[in-house]
């Protein structure tokens, strides 16, 4: 084969950003994600080492890609389970991508993997107070052919504005569609930060006298995806880790005296966050359990650390938030 030459050149110096990221469900057209952050995308050459140590190509890439959903009202995480389902292709809009035109057109700037490529878990992550952003962490893994109509696909798709919905689809809320054939804006109004308004734990074979916990501090609040991987190393997610810990700052010693009654109960926990966002969990979710600490000097309180963990199926997301 012929030495394929390279363009190179200053002028084709391009900024690492995404743009922005469109799903397309089957038989749909490509919605967006709304506002993204810390987008990364590589798709590297698998190689073989030869009987003299050099690194052959073996003539697939190696896909990966991550990126950060900033949104994260009711609206997208009731989308969850649908975003990472397995089913959905996906398009990268990266910084200097051509305009889509209204005629189909090879276009440069976009990056497109197919369902049938590239698979996609998520976890959202609510850790932290006020002043930080809860966020929705995509990841997408598989495996593509080199050298065929597939990375034609990947680095230069055909695209024509018709591809773009602003008429509905299982993603449409997410984003704010202002254009014909825009496939959506990020909606600003769905970025929100962290922050629990109240917690609340009751024991699940007597409820009916919830007890408020607060007040607290050191927040963590996650739902993670585990991905199992299938024979094109497409990450295909079916399990949801849920780890809630958070610190009670209040330790009254008749409370520490409740510690013991508490850790053997069968948990319901209302975890409240600041935006009216609710997650309910109940025994048949997660566990608990608590530590009393005295740790650091007259600056810092004695806290009741409290636990949830749990593994769920990754579809009961969506009958934990409300």
């Amino acid at each position: 084969m012929a030495n394929p030459g390279f363009t190179g050149g200053v002028s084709n110096l391009k900024p690492a950003a995404f743009l922005a990221v469109y799903i397309r469900e089957p038989g749909g057209k490509w919605q967006t994600l709304g506002s993204i952050a810390n987008g990364v995308l590589n798709v590297a050459d698998f190689f073989s080492l030869d009987s003299l140590g050099r690194n052959k190509a073996i003539g697939s890439y190696n896909f990966t890609a991550k990126c950060q959903m900033r949104q994260s009202s009711i609206i997208e995480l009731e989308l969850l389970d649908s975003i990472c389902n397995g089913t959905n292709d996906f398009l990268f809009k990266l910084s200097g991508a051509v305009a889509v035109s209204p005629t189909l057109v090879a276009s440069a700037g976009w990056v497109y993997v197919a369902a049938a490529q590239v698979g996609c878990k998520g976890k959202f992550v609510a850790d932290g107070t006020p002043d930080n952003i809860r966020v929705i962490e995509l990841e997408w893994q598989g495996s593509i052919l080199r050298r065929d109509s597939n990375e034609i696909a990947l680095y230069t798709p055909s695209l024509v504005d018709t591809h773009f919905a602003n008429d509905g689809g299982t993603f449409y809320d997410i984003g704010t569609y202002t254009l014909a054939k825009d496939g959506g804006n990020p909606t600003n109004a769905n970025i929100r930060s962290c922050g629990i308004a109240s917690i609340t734990l009751d024991n699940h074979d007597s409820a009916g006298s919830p007890a408020t916990i607060s007040p607290v501090q050191n927040v963590k609040l996650s739902f993670e995806m585990l991905a199992t991987q299938d024979g094109i190393r497409r990450f295909l997610p079916c399990t949801l880790d849920i780890n809630v810990e958070y610190d009670c700052m209040a330790t009254l010693n008749a409370d520490l005296l409740k510690l013991g009654n508490w850790s053997v109960l069968n948990p319901n926990i209302v975890i409240t966050m600041l935006d009216g966002v609710v997650f309910t969990l109940d025994n048949s979710e997660v566990g608990i359990e608590t530590n009393f600490e005295v740790s650091g000097d007259m600056d810092k309180p004695r806290i009741i650390r409290f636990s949830h963990k749990g593994k769920v199926l990754q579809s009961s997301f969506v009958t934990i938030v409300r």
